[in-house]
């Protein structure tokens, strides 16, 4: 099976497409704990399959286009969420999702979901660790958190837009 995205055509001009696809499951399956990426699927950011998984969990590599090492590993309502992000349509999730981002992400704006200019300290979220990232499909359950990524906790990314979303950091954040 080919795959052209710039990760994948690029590698597989220096190295062959069966590096290539190493590649892509190592950088994959490192963003989750290996009882869950062990047996994920795994796809570009094309969303192709690169390898079939088994336990419902799908694990995509870190994101050529961004600054940082970014890999995601999602359940279907992830899945569900990427696919709306990336066309800009609104998700249709009817269930709780969870994703792991155990390598971290890159500085994004915490209120708007296409900011590419960073913003004051209060919106750009920047050296953000290993996380954990939640969806609920009742999003009127949210308002309670906090919007504020630096309260030491978790967090809403997003209000207030139909990408909103928990962050839940492994490591402190607090001011």
């Amino acid at each position: 099976m080919k795959r052209f995205n710039a990760l994948g055509l690029g590698l597989c001009v220096a190295f062959g497409c069966a590096a290539a696809d190493d590649a892509i499951v190592a950088s994959a399956m490192s963003a989750a704990p290996a009882s869950i990426s062990a047996d994920a699927a795994i796809m570009d950011w094309d969303f192709n399959v690169v390898r079939e998984g088994s336990n419902g969990w799908t694990c995509l590599p870190d994101r050529p286009n961004t600054p940082g090492n970014d890999p995601w590993c999602v359940t279907e309502a992830w899945l569900n969420f990427l696919n709306a992000y990336v066309s800009k349509t609104e998700p249709s999730y009817e269930e709780i999702g969870f994703a792991y981002m155990l390598q971290g992400d890159t500085p994004v704006s915490n209120a708007d979901p296409y900011a590419t200019d960073a913003t004051g300290p209060e919106d750009w979220v920047t050296d953000l660790g290993p996380h954990l990232m939640l969806l609920n499909p009742d999003r009127g359950l949210l308002s309670s958190i906090s919007t504020d990524h630096l309260n030491g906790g978790p967090w809403i990314m997003w209000p207030d837009t139909p990408y909103t979303h928990i962050m839940v950091p492994l490591e402190n954040r607090g001011r």
